[in-house]
């Protein structure tokens, strides 16, 4: 499959990029600053380009069979990127006829609030409240495309290594998970059609 990963130069997109070529795609990153990935394997492509830039987005998408976005926050008082950079991605895949999508999101978000605990809804409240409700926002777009979508809601993310296992669930508790493993959630997403449009938390 010819993936693209948006948000392929952060900590945990560079994790999906070793966990999508492991798994034999043929791998496109798009970013600001692809020169950051230290990856050496044929199967990988780069695409420099903005997530704001809609012409660099749609010309980075066409061809493709799917697309991973894993995209991050610039900071605390960031309000906008998540949402405006996922819409982005799904205007250049309708336009390109490009079907599989999956996105990274926070557990916490939408019906997933129940599962994480009170310091994790603190922190939501109050110092992470823009970044949750950029997530919300996200998500909203993602629901209301016309894509075969699945949204991965990930833990509090550690840069542990790898555990080589996740569990994925909409009732239990939601803690904390690797970002490799994380990764390895939304690689497999690609060819699994068990949460096709719909939700679904992981953590260790």
């Amino acid at each position: 499959m010819k993936v693209i990963v948006f948000g392929a130069t952060g900590k945990t997109g560079q994790h999906v990029l070793r966990a999508a070529l492991a798994k034999g795609h043929e791998v496109t990153a798009f970013g600001r600053s692809i020169d950051r990935i230290d990856i050496d394997d044929p199967a990988l492509h780069t695409h420099k380009g903005d997530v704001f830039d809609t012409d660099s987005v749609a010309d980075a998408v066409a061809g493709h069979d799917a697309a991973i976005i894993c995209l991050g926050s610039t900071g605390l008082r960031d309000k906008t990127t998540l949402a405006v950079g996922t819409a982005a991605v799904i205007d250049a895949m309708v336009a390109h006829e490009v079907q599989r999508l999956v996105v990274m999101s926070a557990a916490g978000v939408g019906d997933s609030w129940r599962q994480i605990p009170r310091s994790s809804r603190l922190l939501f409240h109050t110092m992470l409240r823009n970044v949750f409700n950029d997530h919300q926002a996200q998500e909203a777009i993602v629901e209301q495309s016309p894509l075969d979508w699945t949204i991965v809601r990930a833990a509090v993310l550690k840069d542990d290594p790898a555990t080589g296992h996740y569990t994925a669930t909409n009732t239990g508790p939601n803690t904390r998970i690797t970002r490799a493993d994380t990764a390895a959630a939304l690689v497999d997403q690609l060819t699994d059609s068990t949460h096709s449009r719909a939700a679904i938390s992981v953590t260790n």
